[in-house]
């Protein structure tokens, strides 16, 4: 018995001494300023972490990421920038096939845009905030929250929110015009600014005008988050 007790200590130690250690995390900084037309479109790829977009008055897209992971995972994959006519797209996780699991690094992502780009946003868990935007405005996420401001609204905006399980919250102007509508399974919407329904199923899908109507559009879906538009 005691025979078979130091062998299986032996055999632990050999096991323990073979096992390499873990691989620490490192961090990754992206600082890239990219000339940009106005008019432009900006697309966006991320699985987690965060994204904030925010308009201002240059005439360039800068962007500034920090990434997460192990070295060699950060080897594996990429963070790919890409320009084409006047459209720039990004895919934070850019896999070229070296990995087939553990594929995601988490990446905290801000990006200054010209107040007229046309935003393509697609998120899986990183919640989404995009303020100062007045270009045609896309985000679709799975589970993380959606914030929206806007300082101003200009006639023919149009923003499209798309969420599973995250909540959408908008900020816009007090005298913001335009048609809203709004499907869920099980959410809720509110608003804080006057809203004329034009059609309603209980709170599950509403459409309507927003200060009496206008050209502008805001479309907000989810299965279970909740929606807000408030000034």
């Amino acid at each position: 018995m005691m025979l078979v007790r130091r062998l299986s200590a032996a055999l632990l130690l050999v096991g323990l001494a073979a096992t390499p250690a873990l691989a620490q995390k490192v961090e990754e900084r992206v600082d890239r300023t990219l000339p940009f037309q106005p008019g432009g479109t900006l697309r966006l790829k991320t699985f987690s972490g965060t994204v904030e977009v925010v308009g201002g008055q240059g005439a360039n897209v800068v962007v500034h990421a920090v990434r997460r992971a192990e070295p060699d995972k950060l080897r594996d994959i990429r963070f790919d920038i890409q320009t084409s006519g006047n459209t720039i797209t990004i895919n934070a996780n850019q896999n070229d096939g070296r990995r087939r699991d553990e594929n995601v690094v988490e990446t905290d992502i801000r990006i200054e845009v010209p107040v007229g780009t046309r935003l393509d946003i697609k998120s899986f868990s990183a919640p989404v905030t995009v303020r100062n935007v007045e270009g045609p405005t896309e985000l679709d996420t799975f589970s993380g929250k959606v914030e929206v401001e806007a300082a101003t609204w200009p006639d023919g905006q149009a923003l499209d929110v798309n969420t599973f399980s995250g909540d959408i919250d908008v900020r816009l102007p007090g005298d913001s015009r335009g048609a809203l509508s709004f499907n869920t399974f099980s959410g809720d919407l509110s608003t804080d600014l006057p809203l004329t329904m034009s059609r309603a199923r209980g709170r599950r899908n509403v459409e309507g005008a927003l200060n009496g109507g206008g050209s502008g559009r805001v479309h907000l879906k989810t299965f279970s988050g909740d929606a807000t538009v408030r000034r």
